[in-house]
C-alpha cells in the first residue's frame, strides 16, 4: 500500500505568510494605524448603505429616520446624540454611512479570514447568468491599514449632525456596548457613501493579502493568539460560536478540560 503524502511545501508556505504577516504587523505598530478585514481583496471601501444597487441620499435618511423613531421601544434613545444613534443603528445592522475599522490588526485578520467572498456571475447551460458565491478558499482575503491624522478625527460638538459632513472623517465612538469596545472598534464617516474610499488602498506597502487556501491556518494562528469570536462577539452566542469552531476544527479542546 502506497501512503499519500502532503504536500511538502504546504506548512512551510503558510509559516512563511505568517512570518510576512508578522512582519507587516510590525511595521504598523503606530497607535495611528487602524486596520479593516476584507472577506474578498476585491471589495472596495463602501460602506453598508452605499452598497445597495441604486442608492439615493434620501433613501438613506429615511432609513435612519425610521430607525429613530422606532427604537424607543426598546432602548431609551433620548440622551443619546445624533452619533450616538448612528452608531447604534449600524452596531443592530441597519446600513449606515459609517465604515467598520479597529485598532487592533489581529481583530481585523480574523474579521478578513472568516468574512464570505463577494458574489460572481456564473454562466448556466441556456447562456443566462446567476450570482453565485465561490467557497472561501478560492478567494484571497485582505487586511487594510490607514494612518490617521490630527485632522481626520471628527468631532462630534463641532459637527454633530452626520449629514451634513462634507469629508471623510474618522469616529470614535462611545463604549454603546461591550462588541464595540472588545473589537477596539472605529469609524470611518463618508458623506458619499456609494463612492468606494481608494486612498487607503493606493499603496501596496499598507495591504496585506492573505490566500484563501491559508485562511483556516491564519484563524488557528489568531486563535492562539486570543483572537476568536468569543473574544470578538463578547456574549453568549460568540461563546457558543467559538466553541463550535474549536469542537469541529479540533484545536483547543485540552485546554478546556
Amino acid at each position: 500500500m502506497v501512503l499519500r503524502r502532503l504536500p511538502v511545501d504546504l506548512e512551510t508556505a503558510r509559516r512563511k505568510k505568517w512570518s510576512e504577516f508578522q512582519s507587516w504587523l510590525d511595521l504598523h505598530r503606530d497607535s495611528r494605524w487602524v486596520f479593516r478585514g476584507l472577506g474578498d481583496r476585491s471589495f472596495g471601501l463602501v460602506p453598508g448603505v452605499g452598497r445597495a444597487a441604486q442608492y439615493t441620499e434620501v433613501d438613506e435618511v429615511t432609513i435612519f429616520e425610521i430607525f429613530r423613531r422606532w427604537a424607543n421601544e426598546f432602548i431609551d434613545t433620548g440622551p443619546m446624540s445624533e452619533w450616538d444613534k448612528l452608531t447604534l443603528a449600524q452596531h443592530h445592522g441597519l446600513p449606515t454611512r459609517l465604515l467598520d475599522w479597529t485598532s487592533d490588526l489581529r481583530v481585523a485578520a480574523y474579521f478578513a479570514v472568516t468574512a464570505e467572498p463577494g458574489l460572481i456571475k456564473i454562466e448556466t447551460s441556456t447562456g443566462s447568468t446567476v450570482d453565485a458565491r465561490p467557497e472561501a478558499v478560492q478567494v484571497p482575503a485582505r487586511v487594510v491599514a490607514y494612518k490617521f491624522n490630527r485632522d481626520d478625527v471628527l468631532d462630534p460638538v463641532e459637527n454633530c449632525l452626520p449629514f451634513a459632513l462634507t469629508q471623510i472623517k474618522f469616529l470614535f465612538p462611545n463604549a454603546l456596548s461591550t462588541r464595540i469596545s472588545a473589537q477596539s472598534g472605529l469609524f470611518s464617516v463618508h458623506p458619499k457613501p456609494n463612492i468606494p474610499w481608494q486612498l487607503p488602498l493606493e499603496d501596496s506597502a499598507h495591504y496585506f493579502d492573505i490566500p484563501g487556501k491559508m485562511r483556516s491556518y491564519f484563524r488557528q494562528r489568531l486563535f492562539g493568539l486570543g483572537i476568536d469570536q468569543h473574544r470578538i462577539m463578547r456574549d453568549l452566542d460568540g461563546l457558543c460560536a467559538s466553541i463550535v469552531w474549536q469542537y469541529h476544527s479540533r484545536i483547543g479542546l485540552a485546554a478546556g478540560r
